[in-house]
């Protein structure tokens, strides 16, 4: 019996020992998002779109040189603004408005880090999944005697005019670590999920991310 207790333990201390090498973080920041979408509007121009980003981070140095993982919790807000004309009745009418998503996004990355001055240069990579859980159209119709403005909700789901609640992808990313635990990163996102329930349609999520964080415990 105790021959098994003493196995056990000898296979948990690795686990233990990985777990005191956990570092915990939070970060903050905003995404630039330009969104592929569906509609009934004929765009003229699609420009990016300002939201925030708030998460919780949890990074593990590997103990081979430079490496460490790191995985996010995020909200993150992606779409995009447009303008153009709405074709869906007899009479073209121009438009501008927002395109706006709201996702739970998880990704996971892998970091290579190199010393520089006070802290330390990291490049990385890794995929993303992500969990729709709002979805919004604003849009503002150019008519006579004054503009009109609507706003309605999109569902996720399976239907035509739904998209998909859950999307994927990757993320590349860059940035500078301080030696007190404080960094700032800058990452590109690139949807691989076609989100839109139309044939022949796609809809992919795109986006520049910002972030600033901080370590608690001063690791990676």
């Amino acid at each position: 019996m105790k021959k098994k207790v003493y196995l056990f333990l000898v296979i948990l201390l690795p686990l233990f020992s990985l777990a005191q090498q956990v570092k915990f973080g939070v970060q903050g920041g905003f995404s630039l998002a330009r969104t592929q979408s569906n509609s009934n509007i004929k765009f003229t121009t699609q420009n990016y779109r300002l939201g925030p980003i708030i998460g919780v981070m949890a990074g593990i140095n590997l103990g081979v040189n430079g490496l460490s993982v790191m995985q996010e919790v995020n909200y993150v807000a992606k779409g995009f603004k447009f303008t153009g004309t709405d074709q869906s009745s007899a009479s073209p009418v121009s438009v501008k408005g927002t395109h706006s998503t709201h996702y739970i996004e998880l990704p996971f990355n892998i970091l290579y880090y190199l010393n520089l001055g006070k802290g330390h240069f990291f490049i990385g990579a890794g995929p993303y999944a992500a969990f729709g859980i709002k979805a919004k159209n604003k849009i503002t119709y150019q008519v006579d005697p004054s503009p009109e403005v609507e706003e309605s909700f999109i569902k996720f789901g399976n239907d035509v005019n739904d998209i998909k609640r859950f999307d994927y992808g990757v993320h590349g990313s860059i940035g500078y670590k301080l030696g007190y635990g404080s960094y700032l990163k800058g990452y590109y996102s690139y949807g691989l999920a076609n989100l839109s329930n139309i044939p022949g349609t796609k809809y992919a999520n795109r986006y520049f991310g910002l972030t600033f964080g901080y370590f608690f415990n001063s690791g990676r």
